[in-house]
């Protein structure tokens, strides 16, 4: 039997608990041996601020460090320019081997757009999608990979029908990024939003504060 690899890609500004819950559910569900958490440096659907992508990263490996099936890659950091998935997972299978049955994880509201992506053709071919939707997302009878997008150009956006993909029953938690980002930024704890090490880290460095936050410990 090959080898159950999960790719789990974002942002991760910053992770939280809600990211490790995801990981760990999919990783019993679907048998997998390992998560990778690929920090993404330069992402071509995202225009907000984000904090710089050493210091995201380095959460990422704080969070995932007590995990033993966890392990963070900065495989997309070291890439120059914008960062695509397709790319990525090309990567892991050249490194990993043909012997490797890839899970890329996404989230419901990026899966529902995932057919605007860089060479999602080839994106499909490379891996099984595991989606872990949000609480405000629903999964439609019909399958979301194969609608049309709402666009100019509707029909560039279809996905082939037989895209591998399944959805991780993961129970969702109203935790993002977002909110700890905002609970920052007024100086408000998210103890217990993201692990200890992570909490700690974000404390230290003042990350996503300003200069006159204070940081309830």
């Amino acid at each position: 039997m090959s080898r159950q690899i999960g790719i789990f890609g974002g942002t991760f500004n910053p992770i939280h608990h809600g990211h490790l819950l995801i990981a760990e559910f999919a990783r019993q569900q679907f048998n997998l041996d390992k998560i990778i958490f690929v920090t993404s440096g330069t992402p071509p659907h995202r225009d907000d601020d984000l904090l710089d992508q050493e210091s995201r990263h380095k959460l990422v490996l704080a969070a995932v460090s007590t995990n033993e099936y966890f392990e963070g890659s900065d495989v997309e950091l070291k890439r120059q320019g914008l960062s695509y998935t397709a790319d990525t997972l090309a990567y892991f299978r050249e490194k990993l081997g043909s012997d490797v049955k890839l899970n890329f994880m996404i989230g419901g509201d990026n899966f529902a757009q995932i057919g605007s992506w860089h060479k999602v053709d080839e994106l499909i071919t490379q891996c099984r999608i595991l989606v872990a939707p949000r609480l405000e997302y629903k999964i439609e009878q019909t399958n979301p990979l194969v609608r049309k997008m709402e666009a100019r150009d509707p029909e560039k956006f279809m996905m082939p029908a037989d895209a591998d993909w399944a959805i991780i029953d993961f129970p969702g938690v109203a935790i993002s990024s977002s909110l700890i980002r905002e609970r920052l930024g007024k100086g408000k704890s998210v103890r217990y939003m993201v692990p200890r090490e992570v909490n700690e880290m974000l404390i230290a460095e003042n990350y996503y504060t300003s200069k006159t936050s204070v940081q309830t410990k």
